[in-house]
């Protein structure tokens, strides 16, 4: 099989195992996220987020808060991004808890340390936020190292703004349900 035909799902070596079946888990690269491949497990083919398989199998590591952050391969690691405990930052699968914790209660998601009244977004052309909030200055880190904030598929801007700017499920954040680590807000500008 060709490196082009070859599927997008691999094992990842130390990967955890199904809660089913006790086989390993697959981590599927397109979607960051872990499958049971057993073709006779009742859990075949469902994906689990990262942060979640991680910490079901005993293999998430409790994430540093406040600057500086640590630095994983040359690159600083958000507060947001899960982190085995062999070392690996899984950086484009956010955790799901921190997420909702920074978004719940106006935390930084860069350092998880509590934000000003005024912070910064990452706002597409279209109005959506990426994530959560920024201090200015994890603001400035971030955009220099993650290129889903300001890379060119997102075309993302920063923005400062107050709680009172921002919307989740159509309504204002202040008054909005609280955000869930397996289904975290989606926030757009007012």
């Amino acid at each position: 099989m060709s490196k082009q035909q070859e599927p997008a799902v691999s094992v990842v070596p130390s990967v955890p195992l199904c809660a089913e079946c006790a086989g390993p888990l697959s981590f599927d690269v397109s979607g960051s996220r872990f499958v049971c491949g057993n073709g006779q497990c009742a859990a075949l083919g469902m994906d689990l987020p990262v942060w979640r398989v991680l910490k079901r199998a005993g293999l998430a590591v409790s994430a540093v808060v406040g600057l500086p952050r640590p630095v994983y391969r040359g690159m600083p690691v958000p507060w947001i991004a899960p982190v085995a405990s062999d070392g690996r930052v899984w950086f484009r699968a956010l955790d799901g808890e921190r997420l909702a914790r920074a978004q719940n209660e106006w935390l930084c998601q860069l350092c998880g340390e509590a934000l000003p009244r005024r912070a910064w977004v990452f706002v597409t052309p279209g109005g959506l936020v990426l994530q959560a909030a920024l201090h200015e200055g994890c603001k400035d880190i971030a955009s220099g190292f993650c290129p889903h904030l300001s890379g060119p598929v997102t075309r993302a801007v920063p923005r400062p703004v107050t709680r009172e700017e921002i919307s989740a499920d159509g309504r204002p954040l202040p008054v909005a349900g609280r955000s869930d680590p397996d289904f975290p807000q989606q926030w757009r500008i007012l």
